[in-house]
């Protein structure tokens, strides 16, 4: 079996338990969990408070360098709000808490475009560290 198959598979088998984890957690109206857009999710809850202390001592300046800096040495990145809606099911799943820091596992999937009807698909497995009020709620029909 080829690596890029084995890969895959590990991938796949990944996805399916994360999904049938979340599936149980989730209540009988198909609520999940997911985050909010325009906040940053950091390699520790550290991270994340040192990112917050800087953003606040931004005072409304343009934040665009500091999300820049912060994902150029891998401490933080900053989900938007397309980010934010390319958040697959099992949306975010709480791994761990630390105080009000939660650690959540979210899937997101990358389109691109390459020529007439052929697209490129990756799909991300992101773990960091986050404040738990960038949680929402979100109901699936």
């Amino acid at each position: 079996m080829s690596a890029i198959r084995k890969h895959a598979t590990a991938a796949a088998l990944a996805l399916v338990g994360a999904l049938a984890l979340t599936a149980a957690r989730a209540d009988d109206r198909g609520t999940f969990t997911t985050l909010k857009d325009n906040i940053f999710v950091c390699v520790s809850p550290q991270a994340y408070d040192e990112a917050m202390v800087r953003v606040n001592g931004l005072n409304g300046q343009d934040i665009e360098p500091l999300k820049k800096e912060l994902g150029e040495k891998q401490q933080c990145m900053f989900v938007d709000a397309e980010m934010a809606d390319n958040i697959m099911a099992p949306f975010a799943v709480v791994l761990q808490r630390e105080g009000s820091k939660v650690q959540v596992q979210f899937i997101v999937t990358f389109r691109k475009r390459v020529e007439f009807l052929h697209r490129l698909i990756n799909r991300l497995v992101l773990v960091g560290w986050t404040e738990e009020s960038n949680l929402e709620r979100k109901t699936i029909l």
